[in-house]
């Protein structure tokens, strides 16, 4: 902004003073409130009677605020000084207090005492003194000598002098700057404020101790203060009443903050930071909505993007440069969380992440640069040729792997994936498949394997404080997302096909019987309401009448589905029909929008990882590719029962339902090492069901094998499903869900 807002042409300044005089960075970007402000205050200058001299600047923490009033001196070419305002200032603080008068000498002394009080003899005193004063032995003793002398004749002198020491706000008003004020509201006397009222006059007058105190004339005062935050009390009225232009300070558009953080940080690449920008919206929003204290602002945009700009994961740089700022309360992170969720921004940033790896291509080395006659200029735009047609192995060095083949391979930083993978998971991930192949799917493999990547180590983080008080607290429980290729989506299809007709008229009848209920027209099949239908007297039900049914009253379900991946699975074909069971419910949850929740689980599969979790689909995340997941699902070794009822149970209280299921497809007890059986897990799994019926959880267990009335009396009989012939689970399990919408 060129110098035309300028207000004190022709004044001269100290050197000190046009030191204080604001320089604005090249990283400034001048906002429409700065130019408006400026504005205003340059164009009514000189009318005494519509002179702005006092501003408001109100708004959240990093809205830029004390950024403003900085400018601001630099327009207006004024010395900038400020005070923050703290609970329990007084009037002291306001205008200055009397203080006694400390000479340097006085000052020197109580120095020089404090180390004598620490020897034991005179000769260690002399020591010292030479020390402190860089002297030798003989003026030691002189100046030990007067030391002496000065102290007698301070304790026999009575009279102290004291000088006024005025506060910063004196200052500036007597010298004409431009003062900020921060923070007035956190003041508890409210006396203080009301003190300033008639400073803040054009021609304000200060009563301070040593005379009369007259508001200079270029003396411009911006008041900033924080909304609604804790500790905060609203603004004196009078003292409101005296502020001429007044701002209400929230984040700037999308594009100024991206303007801003490209000046801020140099970095430029505007996908990264439109999405960024937006998730910042996004969650500043979300937290004002729900009441939560933290700040998503330009503070947490700048230093998020700088994190990006250095390397790091934004995906994982997130959590504390931006949402660990906001809160670390476990309810209130969830909130945003699933707010980002909704907005699939995440997978958006994803998407933008995975665009620029494929842009960078890869570095050969010079040895193959010059077998492939390689121009050193021509490298990158070949490279980057090479990355886009997928042509990048050659015989010396192999090619950079997917992010589908990195999910494969053991991280420094995370749990490896010890257990085993079958022959479908050896394949090639990143194969075309055909659109009618993908069964609802949104996103390509490669998204699917970086998102997932994400995803295992947050519940990870989540299982362990799940289970931090229980007997599994330190037997090490680790959950996988199963990694899906070519063949697992064509597996997925093929078990897909054997379900679906039964899915889909299941689906139609129960859809049907939804829109009834949520009509504004009338629900029929009643005990009671506004109108008697003869035509169900025959029924002999007593469900005589029609009802009104408005949208609130709209059946809720929620369902979450565990199956037991243990050895014994093998049997029977009991894996194969426990997996068309959970394909059976996953395509029916989809299709009536019933949240599904669905975990697979075995146990000692080494001896790091007692407990391991198959995540095949969490309550957030969409139906992409689930039945291809699914199809993943084996035999492998024990189970430990309570740990995916406790973790699936605790999910599925979260959610906002009517009526919350937990369905357990198992076909034997519980077993693990060391000691996991018997009444140890009996005790287990029976405190979990106690802990979780009384959130209103309903769990059913279905036995599918020998050990059914073992499994009875495990769960109860209100808990518990006998599927004698388990070729029918699927159309079974069907039935009993419909039965609870």
């Amino acid at each position: 902004m060129e110098k035309s807002f300028v207000v004190t042409e022709g004044r001269k300044f100290t050197k000190v003073e046009e030191q204080m005089i604001w320089r604005k960075p090249t990283s400034h970007k001048t906002s429409r409130e700065e130019l408006r402000i400026a504005s205003e205050i340059k164009s009514n200058w000189l009318d005494p009677e519509m002179k702005i001299m006092n501003v408001l600047l109100e708004g959240d923490a990093g809205s830029g605020k004390t950024q403003l009033a900085r400018a601001l001196s630099d327009d207006l070419q004024l010395p900038y000084t400020k005070v923050t305002c703290f609970a329990d200032m007084d009037k002291t603080d306001v205008f200055g207090a009397l203080l006694p008068v400390v000479s340097s000498d006085d000052e020197d002394d109580q120095e020089l005492l404090e180390a004598i009080y620490q020897t034991d003899s005179l000769q260690e005193v002399l020591a010292i003194i030479q020390r402190h004063f860089q002297i030798d032995a003989d003026q030691a003793k002189k100046r030990l000598s007067n030391l002496i002398e000065r102290i007698d004749q301070d304790e026999m002198t009575t009279s102290v002098e004291y000088k006024f020491y005025p506060s910063e706000i004196v200052r500036a008003m007597q010298k004409g700057y431009l003062l900020e004020i921060q923070e007035p509201t956190v003041i508890r006397d409210a006396s203080v404020l009301v003190a300033l009222n008639s400073a803040l006059e054009p021609n304000g007058l200060l009563n301070i101790p040593t005379g009369i105190i007259r508001r200079h004339p270029d003396c411009v005062v911006i008041i900033t203060t924080n909304r609604n935050y804790q500790g905060n009390r609203p603004l004196n009225e009078s003292l409101r009443d005296r502020v001429q232009h007044a701002e209400k300070m929230d984040l700037p558009s999308i594009e100024v903050m991206i303007d801003r953080a490209i000046a801020k940080t140099n970095f430029t690449d505007h996908d990264y930071l439109e999405i960024m920008a937006e998730i910042i919206r996004l969650l500043d929003e979300t937290a004002k909505a729900n009441a939560i204290k933290g700040v998503a602002g330009m503070r947490s945009y700048f230093f998020w993007v700088n994190s990006l700009k250095q390397g790091q994961d934004p995906l994982e740089s997130i959590f504390p440069k931006v949402l660990y700022k906001l809160t670390t309360d476990e309810t209130e992170l969830k909130i945003l969380q699933e707010a980002l969720e909704q907005s699939k921004l995440l997978t958006e940033l994803q998407q933008v992440k995975n665009q620029q790896k494929m842009k960078q291509g890869r570095k050969i080395s010079q040895a193959e640069a010059e077998q492939r006659n390689i121009l050193e200029e021509a490298e990158e735009a070949t490279l980057k040729g090479e990355a886009e047609t997928g042509e990048l192995s050659t015989e010396k060095e192999e090619a950079e792997p997917t992010i589908a083949e990195k999910e494969k391979q053991p991280e420094k930083a995370s749990i490896a994936d010890d257990a085993e993978r079958g022959d479908a998971e050896a394949e090639s991930s990143s194969a075309s498949i055909d659109e009618e192949d993908k069964i609802g799917s949104a996103m390509s493999l490669d998204e699917m394997a970086e998102l997932d990547k994400t995803k295992r180590k947050e519940r990870n983080r989540e299982i362990r404080e799940s289970l931090k008080e229980t007997i599994h607290a330190k037997e090490g429980t680790i959950l996988h997302r199963p990694a899906i290729n070519e063949t697992a989506i064509k597996n997925g299809h093929e078990l897909t096909k054997s379900v679906l007709p039964e899915v889909e008229s299941l689906s139609r009848v129960i859809n049907d019987l939804l829109n009834k209920e949520v009509s504004n027209d009338y629900a029929s099949g009643k005990y009671y309401g506004a109108r008697f239908n003869p035509s169900h007297v025959a029924y002999g039900d007593l469900r005589n009448f029609d009802k009104k049914n408005p949208p609130s009253e709209q059946p809720s379900l929620a369902l979450a589905v565990r199956v037991d991946e243990s050895g014994s699975m093998l049997r029977d074909d009991r894996i194969q029909n426990a997996k068309l069971a959970a394909i059976a419910l996953s395509l029916f949850a989809e299709k009536t929008e019933i949240p599904l929740m669905l975990y697979g689980d075995s146990a000692d599969l080494s001896q790091r990882e007692k407990t391991s979790i198959y995540s095949y689909k969490e309550f957030d995340d969409n139906f992409d590719y689930i039945a291809a997941k699914i199809s993943t699902m084996k035999p492998r070794q024990n189970n430990r029962d309570g740990v995916p009822l406790r973790l699936l149970a605790e999910k599925l209280s979260q959610q906002a339902a009517d009526t919350k299921v937990l369905l357990s497809i198992s076909d034997g007890q519980p077993k693990a090492l060391p000691d996991y059986t018997g009444e140890k897990a009996k005790q287990d799994i029976q405190s979990v069901l106690a802990d979780y019926e009384r959130k209103g959880i309903l769990f059913i267990a279905c036995a599918i094998g020998e050990d059914k009335e073992q499994l009875r009396e495990l769960y109860g009989e209100n808990n518990f499903v006998d599927i004698s012939d388990i070729s029918t689970l699927p159309q079974q399990l069907l039935q009993l869900i419909a039965r609870f919408i």
